[in-house]
């Protein structure tokens, strides 16, 4: 999993069993930073650039991504994988534009199976978007399945993911079955705060450690109350965006100061979007919500928790971590996940997409050892 932060792949196995599931090993490979500059680069609001260089940056990343996750599998030989379950870069998203809406994630999955010798599956957005759906959020499927061990029946809670983007994952008490889902992107996550820290520390710093930044600085409440008219919180669920919406350059345009302020202000962009997304589409409606569990790399900020705990007052808001889980590598778990259910033909949104009717899972990738596979999957579906 590379996500919009660009800080790095996330590698999790996890075994699949019949009777449940549990993580293996977990890695982490920090990006290139010739790579991540590029990728960054192309993700820049209007990007032009020729095809073939399109098509080279996908041939690059399809490259690093086999070459290290080849070097991590081979550092655990016990628990090699049958399959990867790559996500992929996102450099656009597109999922307002009717039949034609659309989403881009590169990293040649083809390259991947010929670095490893294993099977590969991809793409696991473009399925959803043409069953109607945005194609995000999608981890709510996974964190629907961690629910059952979070809280009881009566209970309402929330998964939050503060990566790149913020989404939020609220399931309604009800059948630990098949709990309902809401689900929805609330903005920027950390993409304008790590951004920021980059600025100001001329390229030091990639992102905002322990809040340290945003604690030196002021918030700049009149940049925050222009920032919150943007019309993507306007947008009734379900609803997903990306950097597409949110570019550094909407953010710093509207920022009359390069020092702290400027990290401190885009944390509480992020803490009162968030804080905005649960009053509206929780709170004043009455659903009931006693915990928040965040995840992702806002769990690492506990400037920023500290913010959203004020900012919802009477919510206990939660690190992952407490529970046992690490907070890092959920989003990597869910799409190892998505892909042991896109082997078995199974969709991975839902109505909180707004998909409707069956959405193609995940796209597949035969690796040498595509026929052991085909067995493995046939002796699941038996025992399932």
């Amino acid at each position: 999993m590379t996500g919009t932060s660009c800080d790095g792949l996330d590698a999790s196995c996890i075994e699949i069993a019949p009777s449940g599931w549990q993580p293996l090993w977990s890695e982490t490979a920090s990006y290139p930073p010739s790579l991540r500059k590029q990728v960054l680069k192309f993700q820049e609001q209007n990007t032009q650039a020729p095809i073939r260089d399109w098509l080279a940056l996908h041939a690059d990343l399809g490259n690093w991504y086999g070459k290290t996750l080849n070097h991590l599998i081979k550092r655990h030989r016990k628990d090699r994988p049958d399959a990867i379950a790559n996500h992929g870069q996102t450099l656009a998203h597109f999922p307002f534009m009717g039949q034609k809406s659309s989403t881009l994630q590169l990293g040649n999955s083809a390259r991947i199976a010929c670095a490893t010798g294993l099977t590969v599956i991809s793409n696991f957005r473009d399925g959803d978007l043409a069953a109607g759906g945005q194609g995000a959020p999608l981890v709510p499927l996974f964190h629907r399945l961690l629910s059952h061990h979070l809280s009881e029946e009566n209970e309402g809670i929330a998964i939050h993911n503060i990566g790149g983007i913020s989404n939020l994952t609220y399931i309604r008490p009800g059948p630990s079955h098949d709990k309902p889902i809401l689900a929805f992107d609330t903005g920027p996550g950390n993409i304008w705060i790590d951004a920021a820290a980059e600025i100001i520390s001329h390229g030091k710093l990639k992102f905002d450690r322990n809040g340290k930044l945003a604690q030196k600085g002021s918030i700049h409440i009149p940049t925050v109350r222009t920032i919150l008219k943007h019309p993507y919180f306007k947008k009734k669920t379900p609803k997903s965006t990306g950097r597409d919406d949110f570019p550094i350059s909407y953010f710093l345009s509207r920022v009359p100061f390069r020092d702290e302020s400027l990290v401190s202000t885009a944390t509480a962009i992020t803490v009162e979007s968030i804080g905005r997304a649960y009053e509206d589409t929780i709170l004043k409606k009455g659903l009931a919500l006693s915990k928040i569990f965040i995840c992702g790399g806002g769990a690492k900020n506990p400037v920023m928790i500290d913010w959203l705990r004020d900012r919802l007052e009477g919510i206990e808001i939660l690190d992952l971590a407490q529970c046992g889980l690490n907070p890092q590598l959920i989003e990597a778990q869910a799409f190892a996940y998505f892909g042991f259910l896109s082997l078995l033909g199974q969709p991975l949104g839902g109505s909180w997409t707004g998909a409707r009717g069956f959405g193609p899972g995940g796209q597949i990738t035969p690796g040498k050892n595509w026929p052991e596979v085909l067995l493995r999957t046939a002796h699941l579906l038996k025992a399932l």
